[in-house]
């Protein structure tokens, strides 16, 4: 079950610090991507409320959100003809998981470092993104109804959803630890969490790995696992002192980390990784060409690290020979 997303803001909110912005799913997403909870007003009004909208935003309706970004240079990469909106290339994306993308409330766009990333890929074919919000548990169904080009929005990458779709690979996420700043208990990865005080949400694939490690590897000197209802108590508790680590997904623990250097650190790599991918119809041979060139040309370029180091996820970088993942859809 994925945290409370909304506890992230609070938890800024109570450090005082600067709040500028920087999933398993239910229904037939389950397998496929982390879940999550429905962004409450107040994680958008904190989140979005220093955020500025990008030059080239139009917003297309209440619903959808449009972000153009000019080429630079002409496009080196053919935009696909059969486009949803010709001219733009539609993303669907459930905008409720900071810091990969939610809504700004104070604008109605929507921001993150997915939506950075569908920017750039559409720049790179000379057309536009826009992002079409849509619940997580319809976002396959709404993409194979061809309601949208395709789906950006923290999937992950399992046989499962590779039955059903096209993948593009652009990122890995999976569990990270977080401690104050200056890890004055040395925790360097799991195994040292052995013998300590962590704190969890409640019912959390954290949660699971504690209990895990207790039936293995900590067995002898058990993790004295600390439940909460949400994120903002488990990582308050950390802050406070109450505890030694604290467990939680990679791209959300370096959001906090992001926000709060001065007093919070990721101790260790991330671990459990899984991949991530933009889905396209297997259908759409023209589109995942595409996709998957521009993918590739914006990791030769520089861009795609610009945007990991911008939100602070430097360690879910992907390698690009594991950014074709899909190599031979069916065309149609």
């Amino acid at each position: 079950m994925r945290r409370g997303v909304a506890a992230v803001v609070e938890l800024l909110s109570s450090f005082g610090h600067d709040n500028n912005p920087a999933g398993e799913r239910s229904g037939e997403m389950t397998a496929a991507c982390r879940g999550r909870f429905a962004l409450s007003a107040i994680l958008a009004m904190t989140l979005g409320a220093c955020t500025l909208p990008s030059p080239g935003v139009v917003k297309a309706s209440p619903s959808i959100t449009a972000v153009a970004i000019a080429s630079p240079t002409p496009p080196s990469i053919t935009p696909p003809t059969n486009l949803v909106r010709p001219g733009t290339i539609t993303f669907l994306s459930d905008t409720t998981y900071p810091p990969q993308e939610w809504t700004d409330l104070s604008t109605q766009q929507a921001v993150g470092f997915d939506i950075e990333i569908a920017q750039a890929i559409a720049a790179k074919m000379g057309v536009t993104a826009t992002i079409q919000k849509t619940d997580s548990p319809q976002l396959v169904s709404a993409l194979l109804a061809k309601k949208g080009d395709a789906i950006i929005s923290a999937l992950q990458i399992t046989p499962d959803l590779q039955r059903q779709v096209a993948l593009v690979a652009y990122f890995r996420a999976g569990q990270a630890i977080l401690v104050r700043k200056g890890n004055t208990a040395n925790i360097t990865g799991p195994n040292d969490l052995c013998g300590k005080k962590v704190s969890v949400q409640v019912q959390s694939p954290e949660e699971n790995t504690i209990d895990e490690a207790n039936g293995g590897v900590c067995k002898a000197n058990p993790i004295n696992k600390q439940i909460y209802p949400t994120d903002l108590q488990a990582v308050l508790i950390l802050k406070q002192r109450g505890v030694d680590a604290t467990l939680d997904d990679s791209p959300v623990a370096a959001y906090f980390v992001k926000q709060t250097p001065d007093q919070l650190e990721q101790a260790g790599p991330p671990f459990k990784t899984i991949p991530e991918g933009i889905a396209i119809d297997p259908k759409n041979g023209e589109l995942v060409k595409a996709v998957q060139q521009a993918m590739i040309a914006i990791y030769q370029d520089g861009t795609y690290r610009q945007i990991l180091t911008k939100w602070n996820l430097l360690d879910g970088e992907i390698p690009a020979s594991q950014i074709v993942v899909n190599p031979s859809p069916t065309h149609s």
